[in-house]
């Protein structure tokens, strides 16, 4: 879910992928990426929805700035969020609300972790189902945690257009001299609007691999990789330039279900 301004993603690399059935807490750990033996993965951070509303102590329940970014048209509004039966619900709704100036046409959620939670490298997953609909585009992202806000770096976990159920996408963003660059990738397997998976992405000093329901399906080595520690973002945005704006098949409300997000740091003997 980039921070940029009017920039199309040009979205490469495909390949099959099997449905994965919903995953019981107790087997998830198997889903984590191997480690060398005597290193072991150890969590960090964790949350997993068990209560009846967002826990406030772990996130914050709006952008880390109120501005309109890629021309999207959600206001970010704080009741976006329902929780309940160990899932959080995103919701989005046809329904006008002011935000940065200017009256929105939909409402919908951001929550970050901002100076709450920050970490430099690591595994980083969430356990969700996505929404189906033109115009819609969940996001699970990373910034860098410092102000004022820098961008780039910023590293898109999982970014999902609800007009293209079958593909996943990723990304990680910097800067060079020259200007702003970025990486992208994606991967085309089930309908991932119709169960819950889990995508996660490894984040070494030499490497960054994305996964979907443990296994590998993208991998980045380049410049880009991000070397300081970045916190954690996840939204539902409506419209702006890369999804289009939704039409009249778009279903309102629509929410985007999210199981559980973790993070987990690698410990060396």
């Amino acid at each position: 879910m980039s921070y940029r301004t009017p920039f199309a993603l040009t979205l490469v690399l495909a390949l099959a992928a099997a449905v994965v059935p919903a995953v019981a807490d107790e087997t998830v750990e198997s889903l984590l990426p191997p480690l060398p033996e005597g290193s072991r993965w150890e969590l960090t951070f964790a949350d997993e929805f068990e209560g009846d509303r967002l826990d406030e102590t772990r996130w914050q329940p709006r952008d880390y700035g109120e501005f309109i970014r890629n021309n999207e048209l959600q206001a970010y509004v704080e009741d976006a969020f329902e929780v309940r039966d160990g899932v959080l619900r995103i919701v989005a709704r046809r329904q006008p609300a002011r935000y940065a100036g200017r009256t929105q046409e939909y409402t919908s959620g951001m929550m970050i972790t901002k100076g709450m939670f920050s970490q430099q490298y690591g595994y980083f997953e969430i356990r969700c189902r996505v929404p189906k609909g033109q115009g819609l585009w969940p996001a699970f992202w990373t910034l860098e945690d410092r102000d004022p806000q820098p961008w780039p770096p910023e590293i898109d976990i999982l970014e999902f257009l609800g007009h293209e159920p079958h593909t996943m996408h990723f990304n990680v963003h910097w800067r060079t001299p020259q200007g702003r660059r970025h990486d992208p990738g994606s991967f085309t397997g089930p309908d991932f609007t119709a169960d819950f998976h889990i995508i996660g992405c490894l984040w070494t000093a030499d490497e960054m691999v994305w996964y979907v329901d443990g296994e590998p399906r993208y991998r980045y080595t380049g410049e880009g990789i991000p070397h300081v520690p970045m916190y954690l973002m996840v939204n539902l945005a409506v419209g702006g330039n890369w999804p289009g704006s939704p039409d009249e098949t778009t279903p309102f409300p629509s929410a985007y279900e999210i199981d559980f997000v973790r993070v987990y740091q690698r410990v060396d003997p």
